[in-house]
């Protein structure tokens, strides 16, 4: 294969023939046509960080803040389109509810993979409350006759 490079144009020719022709970008970015792309890569081209974050602020905000810290970490947002459409389809297999509530631990936790949102409703730690929001009805006793005290151990 041998890649001709001209000011404005790239071809690659191959066995005498010329397999593709690409205008040449002089500034960063991808420029690759979108009949070249996979299906799947050119579906993603239909989204927006704008439309991803609708959804998102749609679900609540601590998706939103989620949808939004991946976009922003990456160099190129369309990086995070994946990971994004991931979490946010969850919402057809969770209440929106439990997904942001998910989201909010992943914020508090510095949590920044799929994997670890999933494990968190899969496991329910979504439903348990937080310390700070247990009810004081909810607090266990501290004194009762189970409590041995430090005495019980030598």
């Amino acid at each position: 294969v041998e890649l001709h490079a001209f000011d404005n144009l790239l071809e690659v020719w191959g066995d005498g023939q010329m397999i593709a022709s690409h205008p040449r970008r002089l500034h960063p970015g991808n420029s690759t046509a979108a009949e070249h792309m996979p299906e799947r890569h050119r579906h993603h081209q239909q989204w927006t960080p704008g439309r991803l974050k609708n959804w998102a602020a749609g679900v609540g905000p601590d998706t939103l803040t989620w949808v939004s810290e991946r976009l922003a970490e990456k160099t190129h947002p369309e990086q995070a389109y994946r990971l994004c459409l991931g979490l946010l389809s969850l919402t057809r297999e969770y209440p929106s509810e439990r997904v942001n509530n998910s989201c909010r631990l992943a914020n508090t936790e510095g949590l920044n993979r799929l994997k670890q949102i999933k494990s968190i409703l899969k496991n329910n730690r979504d439903l348990v409350p937080a310390d700070g929001d247990l009810h004081p009805s909810q607090e266990l006793p501290q004194e009762h006759e189970n409590i041995r005290g430090p005495r019980h151990f030598h």
